[in-house]
């Protein structure tokens, strides 16, 4: 970045900003990836905990496609930090893969919109 001055000797000066962003939520982890065999109970949990002091809430959670996942919300503590735990579970019952996306929507404006990328492999039973 450069910033002119009114020095004649130095009209233009060039600036250099740093710094620790701390960030407003932790979401772990930013995909899921459902892999196993029919039949087989596969799931994963993806927490998303409070990390500054900007309170939020979830208003909804909704899957793009929302065909092969189901997906519960649950409010936890984590460390003394308030958030969420998202528990997403695979439905397909046939082999193959597949992708969605899970929205997850705040009250917040600084937070806004939360992006979960799932995706699936689902191998025969016995293979």
């Amino acid at each position: 970045m450069s910033a002119e001055t009114n020095d004649p000797k130095h009209e233009w000066l060039q600036l250099r900003v740093s710094g620790r962003m701390k960030p407003y939520i932790t979401v772990e982890p930013r995909r899921v990836s459902l892999r196993g065999r029919t039949g087989e109970e596969i799931s994963q949990t993806v927490r998303i905990i409070r990390e500054a002091g900007e309170p939020f809430s979830i208003s909804k959670v909704s899957a793009v496609r929302g065909v092969d996942v189901k997906y519960e919300l649950e409010e936890i503590k984590d460390s003394g930090k308030k958030g969420y735990a998202l528990h997403i579970k695979n439905t397909r019952q046939r082999p193959g893969r597949y992708h969605d996306s899970i929205h997850v929507e705040t009250d917040s404006e600084r937070i806004g919109r939360i992006t979960i990328a799932v995706s699936g492999i689902i191998q025969p039973a016995g293979k």
